[in-house]
Order: C-alpha cells, then sequence, then structure tokens
C-alpha cells in the first residue's frame, strides 16, 4: 500500500575476528536461509595452523626449561643446606680441637716430658753414683783406667739426655704449646667465616634460582597464553549463524 524499503526486525551483524589479514575460503550465498549454528563463513587458517604448529614447539620447549629450573632450584637448595651443615660441622670440630689439645693432649704430652726428665734425672743419679764407685775401685785398682773412663762416658751421656729432656720439655711448653692454640684459634676463625660464606652462598644461589625459575614459569604461561590465541583464531575462522535467517552481504546492506 505504501512504496518503501523493507528491514529485518531482529539483525544480526557478523564480522571476522581474526586479526590481520585473511582470505574467504567459504561464503553462503546471499539471499539463503540458514538455521541456527550453520557455517556462514571460512576465512583461510592455513597460516594460522603453522603458526600454531611452531608455538607448540616453543611451548614445550619453555616448559622443559621450566621444569629444569624448578629442579635446578632443588638441587642448590640441598646444595646450599649440604654445605652450610658442612661448615657448622667443620666449625664444631674446631671448638673441639681447641678443647680437646688444652685438656687432653697438651697435658698428655707435658706428662709425657715430665716423666722423661725423671726418668733422665735417676739416670743421671745413678751414672754419678757409678762414677764415684768407680773411681773408689780404680784407686783400689780393682778395675782398670778404662774401665772408669766408660762409666764417666755413661754418666756425661745421661747429663745431656737430661738436658735434652729439659729442653724438650721447655720447648713443649714455651714455644710449641702456643704456637699450637694460637693455630687453632685461628681455624676456629677461619671456619667460622668459612660458615658465613656458605650461608651466604647458599642464600645467594637460593635468590638466583628462584629468580630463575620465576623468568622460566613466566616465559612457560607466555607462551601458553600465546598458543591459547592461536587456537582461539583458528576457531574463529569459522563463523557460524547465531540465528536462523537469511543471509545479507553487508554490501548490499
Amino acid at each position: 500500500t505504501e512504496s518503501g524499503n523493507i528491514k529485518s526486525l531482529d539483525q544480526r551483524i557478523l564480522k571476522s575476528q581474526v586479526e590481520g589479514q585473511t582470505t574467504i575460503i567459504f561464503l553462503v550465498p546471499e539471499g539463503n536461509f540458514v538455521e541456527k549454528d550453520e557455517l556462514v563463513i571460512e576465512l583461510d587458517g592455513s597460516k594460522l595452523e603453522d603458526q600454531k604448529v611452531d608455538q607448540f614447539i616453543r611451548v614445550q620447549n619453555a616448559e622443559a626449561a621450566f621444569i629444569r629450573a624448578r629442579e635446578n632450584r632443588e638441587v642448590v637448595k640441598s646444595q646450599g643446606e649440604s654445605d652450610v651443615s658442612a661448615a657448622k660441622l667443620d666449625y664444631q670440630f674446631a671448638h673441639e680441637d681447641v678443647k680437646q689439645y688444652l685438656e687432653g693432649e697438651y697435658p698428655k704430652l707435658l706428662m709425657e716430658a715430665e716423666s722423661k726428665i725423671t726418668l733422665a734425672k735417676e739416670e743421671l743419679k745413678r751414672a754419678a753414683e757409678e762414677v764415684d764407685w768407680s773411681a773408689t775401685l780404680l784407686q783400689e785398682k780393682y778395675i782398670s783406667e778404662s774401665e772408669h773412663e766408660q762409666n764417666k762416658l755413661a754418666h756425661r751421656r745421661a747429663e745431656l739426655d737430661h738436658e735434652l729432656a729439659v729442653d724438650n720439655r721447655d720447648l713443649l711448653r714455651d714455644f710449641t704449646y702456643k704456637r699450637k692454640v694460637t693455630e687453632l684459634k685461628s681455624d676456629i676463625d677461619q671456619t667460622k667465616m668459612g660458615l658465613d660464606r656458605k650461608v651466604r652462598k647458599a642464600r645467594a644461589d637460593n635468590v638466583q634460582a628462584q629468580a630463575d625459575l620465576n623468568a622460566k614459569q613466566a616465559e612457560f604461561k607466555q607462551q601458553q597464553a600465546k598458543l591459547a590465541k592461536f587456537e582461539d583464531q583458528i576457531t574463529k575462522t569459522k563463523i557460524r549463524a547465531p540465528i536462523a535467517g537469511m543471509v545479507v552481504y553487508a554490501s548490499s546492506a
């Protein structure tokens, strides 16, 4: 009854959501009626498929790097704990070595040195008595001069042994003892510094390993997101009808 244009009351506009330029490989002819979820347009997704394959490889590599970083963190953590534990034992043993020397080894050595002095003194006393007795016998012509000289030589040897025993005792008490104690206390300081270094190194290695793990994990997630995007883009190469109706090209509209 009137002239004019007929326009659909329920109009749905279909647009390509594939990024970049692509090619239409299938298109329902204009004017055809389609049912809901029926394929209306198919875009060329071959390039996206190739990119998906490449991205899948990148995801696999990123996952392998992430797993290596995760295992490496555990290894670094375990190694650090082991090194710190060994350093603590060294520090503990250094303290025990000082106590062992002061309360055990040194008193024993000193006692042995005093015992040698006592024995040497007894030998010296006996040798002196032998010399005196042999001098008396020599005057009475009961022994020869050579026998008396042998007794004098034994007495001299006993004197030297006694002097040597005293010198060894004094050397132990005045020099060896002080040097040994200084060395053992230095070992305590060195093992303490070694322990501090191990603790700091273990902490730094753990931080570095954790940072590397975080970086590899972030890279893995990023590559997964890119793969998911390619898969989503591939699904969008097929545009289906949201409702039943007639196909009208945008250029005609």
